[in-house]
């Protein structure tokens, strides 16, 4: 019995000329469990898409058995995610079909549980790493217990013994009677399939049986990739290698909580010409050591490199990409230093080409409108072209096929001979054994390295970060903020009820606005400074925030002063034209300033108290009497929540575009108040285009959580 018919299906996006899915037929069965394979680019994706419905074909149709419910998983999990809060976010789905608040809590626990997530369940979305987050996607699916789940490459970015987990869970669930879709270049997928479709330019050129196509060498090569050969590592030797960067009891904390993820006492050294693999589970610390190194991040320690900084492919790859054309893109980094005609050509097209995404085919391809796997190998041709000499990978293969991933190892096995010192992060076994070291990690902390030789330390200056990754730590300390991380110690106001916190704000808020006369509002901000302490915001911060905020005040009462007319029979200390000072007009300023000091502490006082998930609580109770008149409550509060949800996404994502520019030379490195508003001036047309990209991703996340 067909549960999904697909019947000639073509689709092409907007300003595309060739088509993305190319007059596709196929039939899935009810219980079925099929892998669809092929390189990236071929329209693995856009299938899925066509058939949850997020895509009308352009001909063709598709067709879905009544009563079944599909769930997927994007290949980019942050596109997945609705809440800030882990335990939140799990729950959205349960809470749009309409359960009953103990069974929506019941799957919460139950999905988090499954994909070994639940000791997170109170932290913020935005503080975990790409592996959680795709953890966490995975859990927000679970808990919708669909008939069908659609897998975009959804392990490419976890530990083997995570993906074993999952890939555990959906036998379990295939033999439970669900249909199951990975879209995969995963062998160890492929074989957990019965049926593998596979497809290539938009067609589908393989259809068939997980045996048939396991049976046909060339078809596993195809998807497999050439094998990587395997370094012995006791045969390495580094003694007669200069030393190119090194780290010395390197530790790093995100914040000042005992609980904080971090890194403590890092120290290695890499040599020139060497491949080293970081490998680690999902949030052990791989990403922030890979930062430090690039400069990036702040820590205590020494690091030294011999020539200059070293350049930083990150693992989101979509966040270092911000031009229109992807060789414009490649190009922005020489650009920035200086290079310029022929020269900037043959450095792109040498990147591009070294990168496996040749300059030939896709010089002039929209970068907004590649496949997940060109984003990635476009963002490392982009770092490639700045020529340094040491280069950083951030899980540089996570979601290629295995002819680009061989084509990537091959890539620093190039750079490597050529003399650049090469250290990436992976959670693929044989990328491990292919290079030259391997360094483990666990928990911030390296637990072992295939290198036994004695620790030398890089013959060079201590390597400072950017004097712009200031502006990184303000936007992460923002994220924070606005993500709502619970602190270890809660303050008075903090363990009141949300409605009774939601309540007295709104009182005091209104009673600051309202105050009158002088003596009042004097009241009124004590009050403030009262209620302030009490939510645990300290007034060495909030008093200096009041002090830079006072001369915009001052200029104000200078309008006040002109405009507002004196009272009868009242002293004139000044009478100037139409400039007039008396004491009625003092007091009125006197009392606008009291006032806007004294709502500007309520509201740091309530936004350092009230978390997203409180607020939202405390909104439902508030606003609960509301449905009794059948007012759609539920929309008001969707839309603060994805607000909420949505300003900390998009802080993180012009971190990343941050990161990217300082590494690819964008920013300056000079001081001033100038030069912080011109540093600025090139986050702002990328992080508008992340801005219409991601709004179009959380509104498809939000459609297949099923809220109505």
């Amino acid at each position: 019995m067909n549960l999904i018919s697909v019947k000639n299906v073509k689709y092409r996006y907007p300003q595309s000329k060739r088509y993305a899915v190319d007059d596709v037929s196929i039939e899935i069965e009810k219980g079925a469990y099929v892998a669809i394979v092929g390189y990236n680019g071929s329209g693995k994706s856009t299938l899925a898409r066509l058939i949850c419905g997020l895509e009308e074909p352009e001909s063709g149709s598709i067709s879905i058995e009544e009563n079944n419910r599909i769930g997927i998983i994007f290949q980019s999990p942050k596109d997945q995610l609705v809440s800030g809060l882990v335990q939140r976010d799990t729950a959205f789905g349960p809470q749009n079909l309409g359960l009953h608040e103990s069974e929506v809590e019941l799957r919460t626990i139950e999905s988090l549980n499954i994909v070994d997530m639940l000791d997170r369940a109170e932290s913020s979305t935005s503080a975990l790493s790409l592996g959680q987050t795709q953890k966490i996607a995975l859990s927000g699916v679970i808990a919708l217990l669909p008939e069908i789940y659609i897998l975009d490459e959804a392990v490419s970015m976890l530990d083997p013994d995570s993906r074993r987990d999952i890939l555990d869970f959906m036998r379990y669930r295939h033999k439970c009677g669900n249909t199951i879709i990975q879209i995969t270049h995963d062998l160890d997928v492929v074989r957990e399939a019965d049926t593998v479709i596979g497809m290539e330019n938009g067609k589908v050129i393989f259809y068939g049986t997980r045996k048939a196509f396991m049976e046909d060498e060339e078809k596993v090569k195809w998807i497999q990739g050439p094998l990587l050969p395997v370094t012995d590592k006791t045969t390495v030797d580094f003694s007669n290698s200069r030393v190119a960067l090194s780290l010395k009891d390197v530790s790093f904390r995100y914040d000042k909580s005992e609980n904080s993820k971090g890194v403590s006492d890092i120290s290695f050294a890499l040599y020139r010409g060497s491949i080293t693999a970081l490998t680690g589970p999902s949030g052990s610390g791989k990403s922030t050591i890979l930062e430090l190194c690039a400069g990036l991040l702040e820590g205590e320690g020494e690091i030294r490199s011999c020539n200059g900084k070293p350049s930083f492919a990150q693992q989101n790859a979509k966040a270092a990409l911000f031009e229109t054309f992807a060789a414009d893109d490649v190009a922005f980094g020489p650009r920035n230093r200086g290079l310029a005609g022929k020269e900037l050509v043959s450095i792109v097209k040498g990147s591009m080409e070294l990168a496996a995404i040749p300059y030939e085919e896709f010089g002039e391809r929209g970068t907004f409108a590649l496949s997940g796997g060109e984003q990635r190998r476009l963002s490392i041709a982009g770092i490639l072209a700045l020529d340094a000499d040491v280069i950083l990978f951030d899980e540089p293969t996570a979601g290629l096929d295995g002819r680009r991933r061989y084509e990537v190892m091959k890539m620093m096995h190039s750079l490597a001979n050529q003399g650049k010192t090469i250290l990436f992060s992976t959670h693929h076994e044989d990328e491990a054994l292919f290079a030259d070291r391997e360094i483990k990690v666990k928990d911030g902390r390296i637990i072992s390295d295939s290198f036994t030789g004695s620790f030398k330390e890089a013959n060079a200056d201590l390597m400072l970060p950017y004097p712009s990754a200031a502006m990184l730590r303000g936007l992460r300390s923002l994220s924070s903020g606005l993500s709502g991380h619970k602190k270890s110690k809660l303050s008075p106001i903090e363990k009141l009820n949300p409605a009774v916190r939601m309540f007295i704000f709104i009182i005091l808020f209104a009673f600051s606005l309202w105050a009158r006369p002088w003596y009042v509002t004097l009241a009124s901000l004590v009050i403030s400074f009262v209620y302030c302490k009490l939510a645990g915001f300290s007034l060495k911060r909030l008093l200096p925030a009041i002090l830079k905020i006072l001369p915009f005040l001052l200029f104000f009462s200078i309008f006040q002063l002109i405009f507002r007319p004196a009272l009868a029979d009242e002293v004139h200390f000044t009478n100037w034209r139409w400039f007039t000072i008396t004491p009625s007009k003092l007091l009125f300023c006197l009392e606008s300033i009291l006032r806007t000091a004294s709502s500007l502490t309520c509201i740091s006082a309530f936004f350092v108290s009230t978390p997203e998930y409180d607020l939202i609580d405390g909104l439902k109770k508030i606003l609960h009497p509301l449905t009794w008149l059948r007012i759609p409550v539920r929309y008001f509060i969707l839309v603060v929540e994805v607000i909420f949800r949505f300003i900390p996404l998009l802080v993180d994502e012009a971190s990343s575009i941050l990161k990217t520019q300082l590494i690819r030379g964008a920013l300056g490195q000079k001081k001033g108040r100038m030069a912080r508003i011109k540093a600025i001036i090139p986050l702002i047309a990328p992080l508008i285009i992340q801005t219409i990209k991601r709004s179009e991703a959380l509104a498809d996340a939000i459609t297949m959580r099923y809220f109505k």
